[in-house]
């Protein structure tokens, strides 16, 4: 396809498709983009003429996207999300960069203050909008450009899709921990064995995450049945929370977040005879990103806090 043809294409044409997605309606999107129902069946076939294949299936119900579609919009929907943010750039903050940085609840906390610390003091510090959010939700809002980098844990298939373009960085490793309260007697043991816990009240994030996942798998490990929590919460912060009001809670999160609610006199890590292994923290961004000066300088700085470049 010569770049003519597709130069024929505007914002407007990017917007309807991704429109007809969320609203399942021609109608709807036209309503939605403020124009009439003939001009959106214009600005499709446009689009469709330039393509040289069709996006939508109209039917009664309304419209779905082709599978065609669907393939154009995973890359519609990062640009248009890349052109809402132009006015905030170049308006609010013409001589700032805005990076939108995704972080895995709690995962980064002890990460991110050195590396905003780091970027201050190097006169690199971009304007950061934060998004907190569990690994499926951060992944796919890197996808759809509505985030342009993420610090936290990532899944080993991320690593082998091939329809993920992404860039991936090794940070440092992060091992899950199981942390209680501070007056709580197992925080004051030399060493506990998993099946030692077994019947204790548990607090713990639902199954869908990977810190659950890593949870049961160590107690299948040595032929125990994992525990079933008495509370599920997806915040860690609420978990140690809960610890601190019901001093015989015990739960599971990842190191670096033990260690802060530590200092601050919350809970006591409990040491196993058998730690969990490590877990990787990684440093994401999409590869048509990672030329940006503000994400290279972070990856550059987090890769300087790591114990063996530091």
């Amino acid at each position: 396809m010569s770049a003519l043809r597709i130069d024929r294409l505007r914002v407007r044409h990017l917007r309807l498709l991704d429109l007809v997605a969320r609203h399942g309606s021609l109608t709807a999107a036209a309503e939605h983009l403020g124009v009439s129902q003939p001009s959106a069946t214009k600005l499709l076939q446009e689009m469709e003429q330039v393509l040289c294949c069709t996006l939508v299936d109209r039917n009664t119900r309304g419209g779905v996207l082709t599978d065609s579609g669907q393939r154009a919009l995973e890359r519609v929907r990062p640009a248009i999300n890349a052109l809402e943010l132009v006015p905030q750039a170049v308006l609010e903050t013409p001589g700032q960069a805005v990076i939108r940085l995704g972080v895995l609840r709690l995962a980064g906390i002890s990460m991110l203050p050195e590396l905003v610390s780091r970027l201050r003091r190097d006169k690199q510090l971009p304007r950061l909008h934060l998004q907190e959010g569990a690994v499926p939700t951060l992944m796919e809002q890197l996808r759809e450009g509505q985030i342009d980098c993420i610090i936290g844990r990532l899944e080993p298939t991320y690593h082998n899709d091939p329809n993920v373009q992404l860039d991936i960085t090794q940070l440092n490793n992060d091992p899950y921990e199981l942390a209680c309260a501070t007056g709580n007697p197992w925080g004051q043991c030399s060493q506990v064995d998993l099946s030692m816990l077994a019947n204790e009240p548990w607090v713990l994030t639902p199954r869908t995450t990977n810190t659950r996942q890593a949870f049961e798998m160590a107690f299948m490990s040595q032929g125990i049945p994992a525990p079933v929590p008495l509370v599920e919460s997806y915040s860690f912060h609420a978990s140690f929370a809960l610890l601190a009001k019901n001093t015989d809670f015990i739960t599971m999160a990842p190191g670096s977040s033990v260690r802060y609610y530590e200092t601050l006199g919350i809970v006591r890590p409990i040491k196993l005879k058998t730690p969990f292994p490590s877990d990787r923290m990684v440093f994401v961004t999409r590869n048509d990103l990672i030329g940006m000066p503000a994400i290279q300088n972070i990856k550059r700085h987090l890769m300087a806090m790591l114990p063996h470049t530091a």
